[in-house]
C-alpha cells in the first residue's frame, strides 16, 4: 500500500471518521463544523440566559439601587446645602441685629451716663450753694453776735468813761439813755 501524502497545513488529521480527515474550522459545508456551531450557539444562548437571570439581573439591580443612592444622596448634600446657605442667612441677619441691639444698648448706657453725671454735676452744685449759703449765714451771725458783743462792750466802755469824766455815778435810767444812744451810734456806724 502507498501512503498518501497529505498536505500539511496546520491540522492534525482526525481518526474515527472514516479515514484521515483534516478539520477546518472555517469550512461551514463540513457537517462536524455546523454541529459544533450549533452546539456552541445553544451553548451561548443558554449562558446569556443564565447570566441574565442570576448574574446580569442582580448586576444591574445592584447598580440601580447605587445609582439611586448616590442620586438620594445628592438630592440630601443640596438639600443640606440649601439649609446651610439658609442657616447662614440666618445667623448673618441675627448677627447684624444683635449688633444694633448691642450699639442701641451702648447709646442708651451713655446717655443714661451722661444725665447721671449731669445729675450728679447738678445736685452736687446745689450742695455747694447751699453749704455757701449755710456759710454766708453762719458768717452773719457771727458778725452780728461780735458786733453785739462789741456794742456791749462799747456801751458798757462809754458807761464808765462817762462816770468817771462826770465824776458821779449815773442813775439807771441815766445808763440805758446813754446805751440806747451809743446802739443807735454803733449801728449808724455799722450801716455805712
Amino acid at each position: 500500500m502507498e501512503e498518501h501524502e497529505q498536505p500539511d497545513d496546520g491540522h492534525a488529521a482526525v481518526e474515527g471518521h472514516g479515514g484521515h480527515h483534516p478539520i477546518n474550522p472555517m469550512d461551514f459545508a463540513d457537517p462536524a463544523n455546523f454541529k459544533a456551531a450549533l452546539w456552541a450557539l445553544g451553548v451561548f444562548i443558554l449562558l446569556v440566559f443564565v447570566l441574565r437571570k442570576f448574574a446580569w439581573g442582580p448586576i444591574v439591580s445592584g447598580l440601580n439601587a447605587r445609582e439611586q443612592r448616590i442620586t438620594d444622596s445628592l438630592e440630601k448634600a443640596e438639600a443640606i446645602e440649601v439649609a446651610t446657605r439658609e442657616l447662614a442667612e440666618t445667623n448673618k441677619q441675627m448677627l447684624g441685629e444683635a449688633q444694633r441691639e448691642a450699639q442701641g444698648i451702648i447709646a442708651s448706657a451713655r446717655t443714661s451716663a451722661q444725665t447721671a453725671a449731669a445729675e450728679i454735676t447738678e445736685k452736687a452744685q446745689s450742695e455747694i450753694e447751699a453749704t455757701r449759703d449755710r456759710a454766708k449765714r453762719e458768717l452773719a451771725l457771727e458778725a452780728d453776735k461780735a458786733r453785739s458783743a462789741l456794742r456791749a462792750d462799747a456801751v458798757e466802755l462809754t458807761i464808765d468813761a462817762a462816770s468817771k469824766l462826770l465824776g458821779r455815778s449815773l442813775s439807771d435810767d441815766d445808763h440805758r439813755r446813754l446805751a440806747e444812744e451809743a446802739l443807735a451810734d454803733a449801728a449808724r456806724v455799722a450801716r455805712n
